[in-house]
């Protein structure tokens, strides 16, 4: 039978972030497997590698002005995907509609459910915890419409999906307490190109840590700044000759200032490349101990074969990886310092890690895991 995709998505696939980089993995998992594909998304130049070349494209074009974006807020039309989506469906059909993060759906599942399609949402986090961490900084009036209508979104489209996906069990875990009727499957996340394998000249350890991301992201500063006044005395009172950089986007005049006084502590602000910073490290540390989701960061150490130490938060979805002795959980500083004895004492390699992390995130393993749930649900 031919079966025809429809992906929708309000990410822009040529960014590099988080989520982006984890749509990219989505779509091109899903490619694999359906005989037609196409695809909405905000328009980007040029579309490859990020859009497979035999999917049919039709960027989002938003031309709403200002103040029809503010109605259409406290109308629960949070993005420019409603009008669009309902003007395509009007004209085409598939069998299978794929939401990309429940926002992209808002106002628009049960429609989409009303044209006979099965229906599919990824949830790329569990939205009220991501929401509760990430909206202060939005003004009152646009804050509260938002949170509700996202919110709203996230319920319908758990209510109205043939499957749900999440990124990790814990996500899914959440939702099944919710609603313990629907369908739910822990997807994970994968990469959207492949994995090459790679050999790493032996280096001397010199006992240099790692901390990559945001400098600027409120869920991502705070739980470093915590690090370094927290945590960081007591990789030195075990390590006394470890050295610390913390690499990212925008570095807040804050975090300069309370790493200044220390001169164990590089703060290396917008990196032209992550990797060649990362490379100088012999561990890598993801202090994050807020929200939900995967944290993707992550991937920054284990694609460098880096042993990873991270708060209990940030290694959900890295189950395989921490079992195969290659990133060590903590929640609090008696568990720091363990699961640190246990990474400085594990003895893997890098080939070890960069193993366990391809094996795990490879874009075969996304295909092969998704085609088990479809066939499972019979889709």
């Amino acid at each position: 039978m031919n079966k025809r995709l429809l992906i929708i998505t309000h990410h822009k696939l040529n960014e590099n972030n988080g989520g982006c980089n984890a749509s990219k993995g989505f779509v091109h998992c899903l490619a694999s497997l359906f005989d037609e594909c196409a695809i909405i998304s905000p328009e980007i130049h040029p579309t490859e590698p990020y859009i497979p070349k035999d999917f049919k494209y039709y960027p989002l074009h938003d031309t709403r002005s200002k103040a029809r974006k503010f109605f259409d807020m406290y109308r629960g039309r949070i993005s420019g995907l409603y009008y669009a989506v309902k003007e395509h469906l009007k004209n085409h059909r598939y069998d299978v509609v794929v939401i990309d993060h429940s926002f992209s759906g808002a106002g628009i599942s049960s429609y989409i459910k009303s044209t006979g399609a099965k229906l599919i949402t990824i949830h790329h986090n569990v939205e009220r915890d991501y929401l509760r961490d990430n909206s202060k900084e939005r003004p009152v009036f646009y804050r509260y419409p938002f949170l509700y209508f996202s919110k709203k979104a996230e319920i319908d489209c758990l209510r109205n999906s043939d499957i749900n996906l999440t990124v990790t069990e814990r996500d899914a875990q959440v939702f099944r307490s919710w609603f313990p009727n629907i369908c739910v499957h822990n997807w994970g996340i994968f990469e959207y190109l492949p994995i090459q394998d790679k050999i790493f000249t032996p280096k001397p350890r010199r006992n240099t840590f790692v901390i990559t991301g945001s400098l600027c992201f409120e869920q991502s500063l705070l739980p470093i700044k915590d690090f370094i006044k927290c945590y960081w005395q007591l990789v030195q009172q075990n390590v006394p000759d470890a050295r610390l950089l913390i690499a990212g986007r925008n570095p807040s005049e804050e975090l300069f200032r309370l790493s200044a006084s220390k001169e164990d502590i590089e703060i290396i602000p917008n990196p032209m490349n992550m990797a060649e910073v990362v490379q100088q490290a012999d561990f890598y540390i993801c202090p994050v101990f807020a929200g939900s989701g995967l944290k993707l960061r992550v991937f920054d150490g284990l694609k460098q074969g880096l042993p990873v130490l991270c708060h209990e938060v940030s290694a959900a979805g890295y189950e395989i990886i921490a079992e195969r002795n290659c990133l060590f959980p903590y929640n609090d500083e008696e568990t720091f310092i363990a699961s640190l004895k246990a990474m400085l004492s594990a003895g893997v390699s890098q080939e070890d890690v960069y193993q366990a992390y391809k094996e795990t995130f490879s874009l075969e393993a996304g295909k092969k895991r998704i085609k088990e749930i479809l066939e499972k649900e019979k889709i």
